[in-house]
């Protein structure tokens, strides 16, 4: 029996009255399921969504396209490191910050990826 996606965020959104810490996050065009209480303040909101364009982001594109200072950008993606929001690739000459709600399941059937971001 395959589940679609809609079942899983059906199953998660009937767990929030229990406080058990999952929820439904929308970000930007994606859903991302979090299992940890956490909410995400406007900086990280603003590069996970900037993410969704090539999914990855790397410091320098922050402070090109949104005019942050290098620490400001540094600071944001250290926070979502340290929470599993993004995915560190140094393979590359800059290091890239990769979403992983761009890893798509090849099973999957309903169109988008589902991320359970676990603590």
């Amino acid at each position: 029996m395959v589940s679609c996606s809609d079942d899983v965020l059906r199953a998660v959104k009937s767990l929030e009255p229990l406080g058990s810490g999952f929820a439904v996050m929308q970000l930007g065009t994606k859903q991302m399921i979090r299992s940890v209480p956490k909410e995400l303040n406007t900086d990280q909101s603003i590069v996970l969504e900037a993410i969704q364009v090539l999914g990855y982001v790397t410091v320098s594109m922050l402070q090109l396209n949104l005019r942050w200072a290098r620490a400001r950008a540094v600071a944001v993606i250290d926070d979502l490191v340290a929470d599993s929001l993004v995915w560190v690739d140094t393979q590359s000459e800059e290091t890239e910050y990769w979403s992983p709600t761009f890893i798509q399941d090849p099973l999957a059937d309903c169109g988008y990826p589902i991320l359970v971001q676990n603590s």
